[in-house]
């Protein structure tokens, strides 16, 4: 018999990489397994012994990992049982939200598309216009900047739905997870509603899209490189100091990687100019295909680059007519959400309703970007073998 699992995705600020960081303690071995038994079951139905039993695992192991679950407030234990804190969405509960969402992505996606004069022009403002397609910019800001950023504090002050929570280890994050089946995947992880950011001193290294596959970018790398440590040595507590110090070295290399493409921007480099640590620094960022390196040996940054200012301008135009402009379709599906949602697994183990509607909201905004997709409103993401359909971007927030 194969034990089912989750897959996780963790939205606002993890922290470092330690016994309090989410991604660490939910990719543990059997955490996952341990964490579907128990959402799958009442709440406080299941107790630890049954665990081990069904997951043929001894007791001890088992309470150790229960332990790291709840340090992180991941589940909650009652009278020997548990429940799950967070969305979790099983096989049923995805099919039950396709019901519920049924053509919204059109409705909204035609609203959004009524709007493409001032989209055009408010994207002219850009600095990045000069490099790349209306299409190519607008798909970083509406499909990702406004629909999985600024619509969350929007929608937040609306009341619609919470956008982020306070955790344990001095922590502001939102944990979801779905079964990790094949009719998940093909209602849900191919969606273009995932947001990957590396986020380094003023610089932010983004990849948009959808779910399907492990993105080469700045993100999903540097993380695969802790989860390498974790896989290839048996000594937990040394594995957790050695990525403390990993994470702050990724911090200092991914700033100066931030550094050489401002630096490439503004004063037209050539690679041979660069020093050797610097051109360390380019290759990385070439494989990563942030930037290329011509015959001309001119150092060419590929992704568009979006400065901090844009945001109280143009991009903040945009997304408050945006916003403003679909919100009554939104408000009534959530309205109709609430009312018929009594079946779903994180209501039965009772979630609170607003981090719900939170990942609610994820599959509305990612059906409406492939709808913004078909049409041709935004760019096509290339789909990239094992890798999923993405585009990458660069957010500056310093001068």
């Amino acid at each position: 018999m194969i034990n089912k699992k989750l897959n996780f995705y963790f939205f606002g600020d993890v922290g470092e990489y330690d016994d309090y960081n989410p991604a660490y303690v939910c990719n543990k071995e059997y955490a996952s397994e341990i964490l579907y038994l128990i959402a799958k079951n009442k709440p406080f139905s299941i107790n630890s012994g049954e665990i081990s039993k069904v997951l043929n695992l001894e007791e001890p192991i088992v309470a150790q990992l229960i332990n790291s679950l709840q340090l992180i407030n991941a589940i909650e234990a009652r009278n020997n049982g548990y429940r799950v804190t967070f969305p979790i969405f099983l096989e049923k509960d995805v099919i039950d939200m396709e019901i519920y969402l049924n053509d919204i992505g059109e409705v909204i996606g035609k609203k959004v598309m009524e709007l493409k004069d001032v989209s055009y022009k408010e994207v002219s403002k850009l600095k990045c216009s000069k490099y790349h397609s209306y299409q190519r910019i607008l798909y970083h800001v509406i499909c990702d900047k406004i629909f999985d950023g600024t619509a969350f504090e929007f929608f937040t002050e609306k009341d619609t739905f919470c956008s982020s929570k306070l955790q344990p280890g001095n922590r502001d994050y939102i944990i979801v997870a779905y079964e990790d089946s094949e009719l998940v995947e093909s209602h849900s992880n191919k969606i273009l509603c995932s947001s990957n950011n590396y986020r380094s001193g003023g610089f932010t290294f983004n990849s948009f899209g959808d779910l399907s596959g492990l993105r080469k970018d700045m993100f999903r790398f540097l993380r695969l490189a802790q989860n390498g440590v974790n896989s290839s040595s048996t000594f937990g507590d040394l594995n957790v100091a050695y990525n403390k110090i990993l994470d702050s070295k990724n911090k200092e290399m991914a700033y100066e990687c931030g550094k050489l493409i401002c630096h490439s921007i503004s004063k037209n480099i050539k690679y041979s100019e660069l020093s050797s640590k610097e051109r360390n620094l380019a290759d990385f960022l070439k494989e990563l295909e942030y930037i290329d390196i011509n015959e001309s040996d001119d150092i060419l940054v590929k992704v568009p680059v979006f400065y901090d200012f844009e945001m109280d301008t143009a991009i903040k135009e945009i997304s408050d007519i945006i916003l403003v402009n679909v919100f009554p379709e939104v408000k009534n599906i959530f309205e109709s959400f609430e009312i018929n949602a009594v079946n779903l697994t994180s209501v039965i183990h009772l979630v609170d309703m607003k981090e719900v509607a939170n990942e609610l909201w994820h599959q509305i905004f990612g059906a409406t970007n492939e709808y913004l997709v078909r049409e041709g409103f935004v760019e096509v993401p290339e789909n990239i073998k094992g890798q999923g359909r993405y585009l990458r971007s660069i957010t500056v927030t310093e001068n």
